[in-house]
């Protein structure tokens, strides 16, 4: 699949100092050193790089890397790039590494890592040549390395150095898992130098000396109008069960998403609605071509590690009907909340979510007893308490009458105003579209779901120049002439 639509990053350590570039500005860029005849795009500064080292060069496939005949030659994953005048520039990949060595047997070396990840500008250098053991995690009172970050556990985990100089990773049984050069860990690794780590959307580099960090990415601070997703989904295909080939369900689907919002997906039957809502959240990306950008991050790339800030909550009731409110709650905590997450901190996760949810006065009722619109709140509250930055749902509105329709609508309207959140909802009945901000209509040309409309309820009644409910008529009639 190809994805030309994100920015590409760079983490440079050189000497002991590190530093981030986005490749977002440029299509070429020279990396060299910098003297008072060359002026390259990425300044290494050290004295074993040439003035003009090798390119990054964007192209179809997306970056690669040309040698340009150095000095000391430039090193892909370990193995020396062969330079040729006329040879072609080497494709690189995620998780690529470009080294650049002083000398075979000396430790200085310029390091570049390649990546689809976004990466922070700020990073801090934690050194172990005292430390013999490091607990990493959320736990301001007993970990070394704190990230503030709600996916990481408690302590999620432990580096063991012994008296030789070797370090051990172990992950401490955390929820969401560790990363070492793109592979989940099972138990303990013994790191190497250069080694990367992932926890959750926190990017570290190990060191025989330091462990670098960047800050962890504090999306619950993220301003207001800030794009939460943005997409443009050229393609998705799936296996033709009937004729055998592919088949394609939507072409051309741009939309962006502020954050904050409430937002409507629209469409008859067959107009792909949630084959576009499970693009957008990453759950089944599978023959998409294009590109999902969550916070101006790949989501695909990333999936892994951002999924746990996305919630999907389907039509189908998830709850167990005997359970009272606040004991289902609790059992969705428990599953979904980082391991270690204090009970106290886990009890107050559930307070706040039935009083986001308007389910103080049914919090002791079993959930068999509740009404359609609480039984729907409740499953919405399954996946809130986890505090998802984003909240898709399908048809949360089917089976209930106008009154519950317009609670239900009311309180997710305050969850995107008082709370922060985003919120893409899946809906037919179109009569309380005014609690939305944005609508994204789908409608079928051909067999295949295309874009008709996005933008605000007021737009689209302009863009339509009649009701929204007309609308369905007019796209029934003629969907070529609205197609965006």
């Amino acid at each position: 699949m190809k994805n030309k639509d994100h920015a590409y990053y760079l983490l440079i350590l050189i000497d002991g100092h590190i530093s981030t570039y986005s490749l977002s500005s440029k299509d070429c860029f020279l990396l060299g050193r910098k003297t008072a005849h060359t002026m390259p795009d990425i300044d290494l500064k050290a004295g074993y790089v040439s003035r003009e080292h090798g390119k990054l060069i964007k192209t179809e496939n997306g970056w690669s890397f040309q040698e340009m005949g150095s000095t000391n030659g430039t090193y892909l994953n370990g193995h020396k790039v062969q330079y040729e005048e006329n040879d072609c520039p080497i494709v690189l990949a995620d998780g690529d590494v470009l080294t650049i060595c002083k000398s075979a047997d000396i430790q200085e070396q310029v390091w570049i890592y390649f990546t689809k990840w976004q990466l922070q500008p700020v990073w801090v250098k934690y050194s172990l040549a005292e430390e013999k053991t490091v607990r990493i995690g959320r736990d301001h009172d007993n970990d070394d390395v704190v990230l503030e970050n709600e996916c990481v556990s408690r302590t999620h985990a432990i580096l063991f150095l012994d008296s030789d100089g070797n370090c051990t990773l172990r992950d401490n049984d955390s929820m969401n898992g560790v990363i070492v050069n793109k592979r989940t860990i099972r138990g303990s690794c013994v790191l190497k130098n250069m080694d990367v780590i992932h926890l959750t959307d926190c990017t570290m580099v190990y060191t025989k000396d330091y462990l670098y960090y960047e800050e962890p990415q504090q999306w619950k601070n993220a301003s207001k109008g800030k794009y939460i997703l943005q997409a443009h989904i050229h393609s998705k295909k799936v296996v033709d069960r009937n004729g055998g080939g592919q088949k394609e369900l939507i072409r051309d689907v741009k939309v962006n998403i502020e954050e904050g919002s409430l937002v409507a997906l629209l469409g008859g039957s067959g107009a792909g609605k949630t084959t576009v809502m499970n693009c957008l959240n990453g759950m089944d990306t599978v023959g998409m071509e294009g590109s999902v950008l969550f916070y101006g991050e790949d989501l695909i790339a990333g999936f892994h590690r951002l999924k746990y800030l996305i919630g999907s909550v389907p039509q189908k009731e998830v709850f167990h009907e005997m359970l009272t409110v606040e004991e289902e709650l609790k059992e969705a905590a428990i599953l979904r909340l980082p391991s270690g997450t204090p009970k106290k901190e886990v009890e107050s996760r559930i307070d706040r979510t039935i009083h986001q949810l308007g389910l103080e006065h049914v919090r002791k009722n079993r959930i068999s007893l509740c009404s359609g619109g609480e039984k729907r709140r409740v499953n919405i509250a399954i996946d809130l308490v986890a505090d998802r930055k984003l909240l898709c749902l399908d048809e949360p509105d089917a089976g209930l009458d106008p009154g519950m329709k317009q609670e239900l609508f009311s309180i997710l309207r305050k969850l995107t105003r008082e709370e922060g959140k985003s919120i893409l909802v899946i809906i037919h009945d179109v009569s309380e579209l005014q609690y939305f901000d944005q609508i994204i209509m789908m409608t079928k040309l051909n067999n295949v779901g295309r874009l008709a409309f996005a933008g605000s309820p007021k737009e689209a009644e302009q863009y339509f120049g009649t009701t929204i409910k007309d609308a369905y008529s007019l796209l029934d009639g003629n969907p070529e002439k609205y197609i965006q």
